[in-house]
């Protein structure tokens, strides 16, 4: 589990998910942010993050997602960010990020919270 990748899709043409495996740590987080970016910048306003398949995930990345919020909060988007991993979501906690972060235990609970 230690690649990185990115995949995306878009649910009901209007929530995109994008699914993030491996190792996420600061030399993989500018791919990641350009990659949200980007998806924000070409008009998607509801994402869910899936980090289902992540094994690790440091601070870099999680302030990737940080900025996201605070991004997609700017133009009235929504974000939600689905996290079964108890390693990675204790991440969240660590650094105080648990209660700012939409997280959920699975896929569907945060496509609901942004439909």
């Amino acid at each position: 589990m230690g690649s990185f990748y990115l995949s995306d899709h878009v649910l009901d043409g209007e929530v995109r998910v994008i699914r993030v495996g491996g190792y996420v740590d600061f030399d993989v987080a500018p791919r990641l942010k350009q990659f949200i970016v980007n998806r924000i910048e070409a008009g998607d306003r509801r994402i869910v993050i899936d980090l289902s398949d992540v094994g690790f995930m440091d601070s870099t990345a999680i302030g990737v997602l940080v900025g996201v919020l605070k991004r997609l909060g700017e133009v009235g988007g929504f974000l939600a960010v689905a996290c079964a991993n108890d390693n990675v979501r204790g991440i969240f906690e660590v650094v105080g990020l648990e209660s700012v972060i939409p997280l959920h235990g699975c896929r569907e609970n945060a496509l609901a919270a942004v439909a």
